[in-house]
């Protein structure tokens, strides 16, 4: 090998012991001669950040501010989303949108939704999201006694809502309401050769003669003869 041959490969060799030098340096001084992982986390400002310190920690994520509290989100769901007997779950924050969460009990409701008052931070307002997903209530005993009402009464099939207070096997008794914020009547239903059948609705005298329905005493111990 000649004398450049020679140079240049020496060069090379102070290039990488130095290079190997600034390397570890940096792992003495920053992470205390530990390498850590090229691992990164999604923060949810949507952000990243990776591991270090000695224990190759995951730095912290920048603070997401929030405007409203979940107290302060809840007053506003109160006042703008429910009415009398109806009521808000826990408040659930989501970041990306700004807004809070509430799943809302509502005295009437859209068949196949599950309603949620959301309250954004931008405008201090609040709407309900009804969170359709096409599917009908179709089994069990409130299904078909949903389905039942809405047979009976089709101008109200979109606002109705029932809810069944005692049921058995074979009877079921509950509250029917038509209108959201208005007051519905009491229903009584006895299930026949397994099918539903609504025996009596309304807000008027319950009949004794239902007995003959088999009804538990407890069901019907406010009738009248």
């Amino acid at each position: 090998m000649n004398k450049i041959g020679l140079w240049i490969v020496g060069v090379l060799i102070v290039i990488a012991i130095a290079v190997a030098g600034l390397y570890r340096f940096n792992l003495d001084t920053q992470n205390n001669g530990v390498a850590c992982t090229m691992e990164a986390k999604l923060c949810p400002d949507g952000s990243a950040v990776g591991r270090s310190g000695p224990n190759c920690e995951f730095v912290a994520c920048p603070e997401v501010k929030i405007l409203l509290t979940e107290a302060q989100a809840r007053v506003i769901a109160e006042k703008q989303c429910i009415k009398g007997g109806e009521s808000l779950g826990t408040g659930i924050y989501n970041e990306n949108t700004k807004t809070w969460w509430y799943d809302a009990n509502l005295n009437a409701t859209k068949a196949g939704c599950n309603p949620a008052c959301v309250v954004s931070e931008e405008t201090n307002s609040a709407e309900i999201n009804w969170r359709c997903t096409g599917l009908l209530p179709q089994d069990g005993a409130r299904g078909q006694i949903t389905k039942l009402f809405e047979e009976k009464y089709p101008s109200f099939a979109e606002t109705l809502y029932v809810n069944i207070l005692q049921e058995t096997e074979n009877h079921a008794r509950g509250q029917v309401s038509f209108v959201s914020g208005q007051p519905g009547g009491i229903f009584l239903a006895t299930r026949i050769n397994n099918e539903w059948k609504i025996v009596f609705d309304g807000n008027g005298a319950i009949s004794c003669e239902l007995e003959v329905y088999g009804f538990p005493p407890e069901m019907l111990k406010d009738c009248a003869q």
